[in-house]
């Protein structure tokens, strides 16, 4: 019985839009079929989710496409304003921070406190007991952990 009253329903609703379609100019029938054809799937798309034939998400994603449309129109005008936002923020950076630069052989052996010519135990030592006070872990910050560290690759390699 829920059949018959289903195909009835869905013969009477094709009626109906066929009459509009008949009445439209040419010029707006293909925005009447297009709509009409989307909500014809997102109907069966949502039936088939209350009967359980389809997961749920699809049936969402189904009902947000026609929003699709707008948002990409919208997102296709903002872009001008994005990419000055992102110039703009770009320039309020501050510059460069001098964590990349080349640590000398004096400043190395200036941050772990040692003389020139240490040995390899004096290297890792030194470095052992400033990075026990200085770690981030403990409060330190990762700047002078990243320098400590590099002080004492390069002096290693120099002299260990």
């Amino acid at each position: 019985m829920a059949r018959i009253i289903l195909l009835l329903a869905l013969g009477i609703l094709a009626y109906v839009a066929w009459q509009q379609l008949i009445r439209l100019s040419p010029e707006k029938r293909r925005n009447f079929l297009m709509r009409s054809g989307f909500f014809a799937v997102l109907g069966i798309v949502l039936l088939l989710a209350a009967t359980g034939r389809v997961h749920w998400i699809v049936a969402a994603v189904t009902a947000v496409i026609p929003f699709a449309k707008v948002l990409l129109g919208l997102l296709m005008r903002s872009l001008p304003f994005l990419q000055l936002w992102l110039k703009k923020r770009q320039q309020q950076q501050p510059p460069a921070s001098q964590e990349n630069r080349i640590l000398t052989e004096h400043e190395a052996l200036q941050l772990l406190g040692l003389k020139p010519g240490a040995s390899r135990e004096d290297i890792v030592m030194a470095h052992k007991r400033l990075i026990q006070k200085l770690h981030p872990d403990r409060g330190g910050n990762d700047y002078i952990a990243s320098q400590l560290n590099a002080a004492r690759d390069l002096l290693l390699k120099r002299y260990g």
